[in-house]
């Protein structure tokens, strides 16, 4: 109990020293009432915090922004300890009424922590500003849940916005993309977000992208999860719009999606290692297609109920090891893997499948399989390239 009240004491003693060594956007006209338009007060805080060299503070309540808030080597800043859970508003609460910008962008070393941003659309939208712009190197977002937007948080595409660090966020129904991160140059870090797209108006489960990565340089993911997206993770070459392209370099760690059509899709020239997680799908777990794409996924569960757990169409190379590869639903007929074309290696995974176990198709350049538990209804492997393959060589 005494370990708890100084707890308690210290975590308000914190947040009584930030409100007192940082810029109050109350002391400066903001009403936070829902109603009011607060731009003005937030631009002077701003403004004010950047020459006194501050943070901005804002106290619960709803503020209502009719501009972007730019923020370079300054940060916005709720009451920590605030929540960001779904159901509640226990952090402030941003309300954008603009629709040509986005509500904050982060400049070089900007940051945004401890707050809610929320769109009150009039219509369901056809396209829209992210919430959170990155344009500038070192930015930081942490402990902040982002509401309806039509993006999330994104990368402008244009600059370098290396290191990169965006942490314990949750994204509820974006209408297009969750995160989209490209123009990292050095270890940005992304870790305990939730892009989660159900409600308030439901959505195909064809459209949107939890995870958008292009050019990144030692990117790495932990615990990150994607629900109802058309695509959980997506890494592509060229994204529309950006001017920035090339492949990410780097790693997955624990991460899951569920109810998507497609949980990890690679196309183009990527390297990326994927280890843990569960991948649970309406289609494909693992997509690979790139003949430059390598591809390593160890000790990670990938479910698919209408489509191949993994399937790999080209690839420099793809190796699966320890992983339990499902698709266990017996009204449809996809393999649990489908090897297209490519170089691949399956390893010690346990490769379960209402049909057939494995096919392996006659684009495929090399292939090793190497003490896999099958337990299949259909075939255990289906080879079908043409029968001058050195099948004995490659099949052991």
């Amino acid at each position: 109990m005494k370990t708890a009240v100084a707890l308690l004491t210290l975590m308000l003693a914190a947040n009584g020293l930030l409100a007192q060594e940082s810029i109050n956007v109350r002391s400066l006209g903001a009403a936070g009432d829902g109603r009011a338009d607060d731009t003005g007060a937030f631009l002077t805080a701003i403004a004010r915090a950047s020459e006194e060299k501050k943070p901005v503070y804002v106290p619960r309540g709803v503020y209502r922004i009719g501009k972007p808030l730019v923020l370079q080597n300054t940060a916005l800043c709720g009451p920590d300890g605030g929540a960001w859970n779904a159901d509640t508003d226990a952090l402030p609460v941003l309300v954008p009424t603009h629709r040509d910008g986005p509500c904050v962008e982060l400049k070089g070393g900007g940051s945004l922590k401890g707050l809610c941003i929320r769109y009150e659309w009039d219509k369901e939208p056809d396209g829209g500003p992210p919430a959170v712009l990155v344009s500038g190197v070192g930015a930081l977002i942490s402990a902040v849940k982002i509401q309806y937007p039509w993006d999330g948080i994104m990368t402008d595409g244009v600059s370098n916005v290396g290191r990169l660090n965006i942490s314990d966020v949750f994204i509820v129904a974006p209408r297009n993309i969750g995160v989209r991160v490209t123009g990292t140059w050095d270890v940005p870090a992304l870790r305990n977000i939730e892009v989660w797209n159900l409600g308030p108006v439901p959505r195909p489960l064809e459209k949107g992208i939890g995870f958008d990565l292009g050019k990144n340089d030692l990117i790495r993911l932990t615990d990150c999860f994607v629900f109802a997206m058309g695509t959980g993770y997506l890494l592509r070459d060229k994204i529309p719009g950006c001017k920035i392209e090339g492949g990410t370099w780097g790693t997955m760690s624990g991460c899951a999606a569920d109810y998507c059509p497609v949980a990890v899709r690679v196309e183009g020239e990527h390297t990326v290692s994927i280890t843990g997680g569960s991948y649970w799908t309406h289609g494909p777990g693992l997509l690979v297609d790139g003949r430059r794409a390598r591809v390593r996924l160890h000790g990670a569960e990938i479910k698919s109920n209408n489509g191949s757990a993994v399937e790999i169409r080209e690839s420099d190379h793809v190796v699966v090891t320890g992983c339990s590869l499902l698709r266990p639903m017996e009204e449809y007929t996809p393999p649990a893997v489908m090897l297209i074309g490519g170089r691949i290696v399956l390893q010690g995974n346990h490769i379960e499948s209402k049909s057939v176990g494995i096919v392996i198709g006659g684009k495929v350049r090399d292939v090793v399989l190497s003490g896999n538990l099958m337990d299949t209804k259909g075939a255990a492997i289906e080879d079908r390239r043409p029968r001058s393959s050195s099948r004995a060589k490659q099949l052991r």
